[in-house]
């Protein structure tokens, strides 16, 4: 599927599949994860390419093809074709852009994930997915999960026993809501909705929710605060997306707290901070892009095969599409009616 610019229908292209090139991976693309930057790109709220370009960067695959010299996955167990590999298109560095750019161009072998074959080239590091780990365990948590664990190692990490608040409840939050309970922090407190997405971050490990509609920021405050004993959070995680929710998790911090920006990458805006409350009360506020290591997309192949079953990772996939239909896809995304919405090119067939 080939984006032609913001406003105007996504393309259907046709092409041969080439051979992959030394070093690279031919892969069948078996699922593929809506992610919210998908609705950021055809709504025009990202830069415009200029040319017909691919994308999807959440991609679990087959693999079908091994170039010349590529016997092992980014950590070095060894792969064949028939392996399933979970991929996301990566740089030199995480958060870069791969040596191609992104979005690749449409009329290339390349590593996007919203087509039958993707391409992974030398420098698109892959993991393997062992066998008896769901795939759907994996990607339901897609980019997610690997933007939180860069998110809590930026951070510093949580801590036994720290508040933690969870700004928004989409694949992110409920990514930073597991970690945090993994974490065994004492409270981890979920702001969002609707109500699907807060009863996932009940069963990811939240310890209370609060739900958006019928309360007001002076409610939520005053509820953080009185789970807090008054003292506020340690640790606030902006999951949303939203600018207005800046404000309102800085006023969420305890004294020495940390807020993390992890939702709020793209578009225009401005927010209030007073500089010396930030001194006084010697607070941060840490930025995050994507994953801090390629090992965070390892970690999230793990945690998949460790509690997916037990905490049904699977079960937050609320809807999928053929590939088709992936403008279908990315609008139940972007209207937050899915937990988790994915691509199955197979459904196509």
């Amino acid at each position: 599927m080939v984006f032609v610019g913001p406003g105007r229908p996504l393309e259907c292209w046709d092409g041969e599949v080439a051979e992959p090139g030394p070093g690279a991976v031919l892969v069948r693309v078996v699922t593929a994860g809506v992610c919210g930057t998908d609705a950021h790109r055809l709504d025009g709220d990202l830069p415009d390419p200029g040319h017909p370009v691919t994308f999807g960067h959440e991609g679990i695959g087959e693999i079908v093809g091994l170039g010349e010299g590529i016997a092992t996955d980014h950590w070095g167990v060894a792969v064949r074709p028939g392996d399933l590999v979970y991929f996301a298109p990566s740089g030199a560095a995480p958060a870069a852009a791969p040596a191609m750019g992104w979005p690749p161009p449409a009329d290339l072998p390349n590593p996007a994930a919203f087509e039958d074959y993707a391409t992974l080239p030398p420098s698109n590091p892959f993991t393997k997915i062992e066998e008896g780990t769901d795939p759907d365990a994996v990607i339901a948590f897609g980019c997610a999960m690997p933007t939180a664990l860069g998110g809590l190692a930026r951070l510093g990490g949580v801590k036994p026993e720290q508040n933690v608040v969870v700004q928004g409840c989409g694949p992110v939050g409920l990514s930073v809501t597991l970690l945090s309970g993994l974490a065994l922090a004492r409270h981890v407190i979920v702001i969002g909705d609707p109500p699907n997405r807060l009863a996932a971050a009940s069963a990811l490990g939240a310890t209370t929710t609060i739900p958006l509609a019928g309360t007001t920021v002076e409610d939520r405050r005053g509820l953080v605060f009185e789970l807090t004993k008054g003292r506020g959070a340690d640790a606030v995680i902006e999951c949303t997306g939203r600018m207005e929710a800046f404000d309102e998790g800085m006023n969420l911090l305890a004294d020495d707290g940390r807020y993390v920006v992890l939702g709020i990458y793209s578009g225009h805006g401005t927010v209030r901070l007073d500089p010396v409350q930030v001194n006084n009360r010697n607070l941060a506020v840490i930025g995050s892009l994507g994953p801090s290591a390629f090992a965070d997309y390892r970690t999230t192949v793990q945690l998949a095969q460790r509690h997916g079953e037990r905490l049904r990772f699977a079960d937050l996939i609320t809807h999928r599409f053929g590939l088709r239909q992936l403008e279908g896809a990315i609008d139940v995304a972007r209207r937050g009616e899915a937990i988790k919405a994915v691509v199955i090119p197979s459904l196509d067939s």
